[in-house]
């Protein structure tokens, strides 16, 4: 006999939620569409983490690890993928008479019973993320729908790639014969396989091109491009065009770069797709920028920072005003930190509205606009609009030009509370580009709260770590020897299954935090380098620089020194 019992009660008996808490939920988390522990977490009122531990401790079932349930491929004909997708979970282990199953949601009494009756062998469950489960499915069963959808396009006639070639790059394509190929159901497939295989691994971007006679697709997926299989040159026109048409192009022209978006949904999620197309010399390419709009929101916990660069923040993020900017190249997670914070000051009290290019997570009971230059509406004018909505809390997504940086300033010196991005290397340099703007050093002094760079680096993979003595040039590059290290346990990822044989999955962030006080006041005030502000607050002990942060995380075994030296050292 299973127990059934509900998730609010065990997290309740747990210590993890009060009863007004559950109420308050369950009323809302039925509008939302979504299950109870998922609104839970994306809504920040419970850690991932601690649910998973209080519901297998709850249930005495045991959590999923990946060194004890190594991936392993034969399981995936006991399970289709389809049912594996539609019931939630997958198999794990099996033995003569037991099937282990790895579930998100392990109080899911109907589709263990399903699995049960089709497999015709008792069931147990083991209780995982619902990252872990995604990437678990994907690994299972590999690429295996997006092969099944190639090989049913092998039939479709289309002539000669040479024929192809010649039509993309000298004369007009045929319209009609395009339009009517790419809603031939196998193409339709294909594009669909493309783009729920890229979601199911994570990820960011999806790359189509063209080479002189094949065709390649690529995803990124934490920070790196992998190739995965590919259609062939012949088919890599109705496959554009496919897309061209979901974002709202024009397929009848190739000659001029074009962009477009589009909306699409996989299992309960929303994913926001902006497609853009550039001619090249054997035909278009495409590339897809993919945000999944109902993904959850990071705390400053989860994004990796470590618990005095946390403090620092918290301790003014409470403020009545003041600006907080995250600094970094573009990709380095500073909009991903600005989240997590209006995450934390998310209360019933406050007004929070942001401005930004674009909406990359939406969050309840924020109000988010989408910038239109098309419609003369930049960050200028979006945040000068927004003032006048009595907003207490205010983000906008980057700081460009001086007349953002005035009025973001302005905004901040008035009663608000301004967070926003800006492209430096450090959090020093955050200073003097705002005086570099326009911005006099006096104002930036006042204004000022916080200013963190950041980056991001791959985490080794828990499914094929070991540990590893690196080598004498890896150590050097960071001023260290075999002596400096003795008794560190390094980690590296050998490759498996799980994470594409790189030996990485995920990232984390590293972090560079400038908590402003009456000293670095002085300094911004007498127009000192960023270098100079940047050393004094280090020998002050207020500020790690991002190499020492890096350190301590290949220290701790989450990423490798040629990884961090990558991230830090460039």
């Amino acid at each position: 006999m299973r127990i059934r019992k509900r998730l609010g009660e065990l997290l309740v008996e747990g210590g993890l939620l009060t009863d007004e808490q559950l109420k308050d939920a369950l009323a809302q988390h039925k509008k939302s569409g979504m299950k109870l522990g998922k609104f839970l977490v994306q809504r920040g009122i419970v850690r991932e983490d601690a649910m998973i531990d209080a519901v297998a401790s709850q249930l005495k079932i045991d959590r999923y690890r990946a060194d004890k349930y190594p991936v392993n491929a034969e399981l995936a004909s006991v399970i289709p993928m389809d049912m594996a997708q539609r019931n939630q979970l997958v198999p794990l282990a099996k033995k003569p008479h037991l099937l282990t199953v790895g579930m998100t949601d392990p109080m899911d009494i109907e589709s263990l019973d399903a699995i049960e009756i089709y497999t015709n062998t008792e069931v147990e469950a083991v209780i995982c993320t619902e990252r872990e489960l995604t990437q678990l499915i994907s690994s299972l069963y590999g690429f295996s729908s997006l092969a099944d959808g190639m090989e049913e396009v092998q039939g479709l006639e289309m002539g000669p790639e040479s024929q192809v070639q010649e039509e993309s790059a000298d004369t007009e394509i045929e319209v009609q014969s395009l339009a009517g190929m790419v809603d031939e159901a196998p193409v339709v497939r294909l594009v669909n396989s493309i783009l729920s295989q890229a979601i199911r691994e994570g990820a960011s971007d999806v790359h189509i091109g063209p080479e002189k006679t094949y065709s390649h697709v690529r995803y990124r997926i934490d920070g790196k491009l992998h190739e995965v299989p590919a259609p062939p040159k012949s088919l890599l026109m109705p496959v554009i065009s496919r897309i061209k048409i979901l974002s709202n192009m024009d397929i009848a022209t190739t000659r001029i770069p074009q962009d477009g978006r589009f909306t699409l949904k996989m299992e309960s999620r929303e994913i926001n797709v902006r497609a853009s197309t550039v001619p090249t010399i054997y035909g278009e390419n495409l590339v897809l920028r993919l945000l999944d709009m109902s993904s959850g929101i990071y705390s400053l916990h989860e994004l990796g920072m470590n618990k005095d660069d946390r403090a620092k923040i918290e301790s003014v993020i409470v403020k009545p005003y003041g600006m907080i900017l995250s600094t970094g190249p573009t990709g380095s997670g500073k909009s991903t930190s600005l989240y997590a914070i209006l995450q934390a000051l998310n209360k019933p009290d406050i007004n929070i509205i942001t401005v930004e290019d674009p909406v990359e997570y939406r969050l309840e009971k924020i109000k988010q606009i989408q910038l239109n230059r098309k419609a003369g509406m930049t960050f200028a004018s979006g945040l000068r609009a927004i003032l006048r909505q009595d907003p207490d809390v205010i983000m906008v997504g980057e700081i460009r030009d001086g007349e953002t940086a005035s009025i973001a300033v302005q905004a901040a010196l008035t009663g608000h509370r301004v967070l926003s991005t800006l492209h430096t290397n450090d959090s020093a340099g955050a200073v003097t580009r705002l005086v570099d703007m326009g911005i006099e050093p006096f104002l930036v002094s006042s204004v000022l709260l916080v200013s963190f760079a950041q980056r991001l680096v791959r985490t080794v993979c828990t499914g094929c770590q070991e540990s590893y003595i690196p080598t004498e040039e890896s150590l050097a590059a960071w001023g260290l020897s075999q002596a400096d290290v003795a008794g560190v346990d390094f980690k590296r990822g050998k490759g498996c299954a799980m994470c594409m044989q790189t030996g990485f999955k995920g990232r984390t962030g590293i972090f560079e935090v400038l908590k402003n006080d009456e000293a670095i006041q002085d300094l911004i005030s007498r127009r000192d380098s960023s270098q100079e502000i940047a050393r004094s607050a280090r020998a002050a002990g207020k500020m790690r620089f991002l190499r020492e942060d890096a350190l301590d995380k290949v220290f701790a075994g989450r990423t490798t020194l040629e990884e961090a030296a990558s991230a830090v050292m460039t």
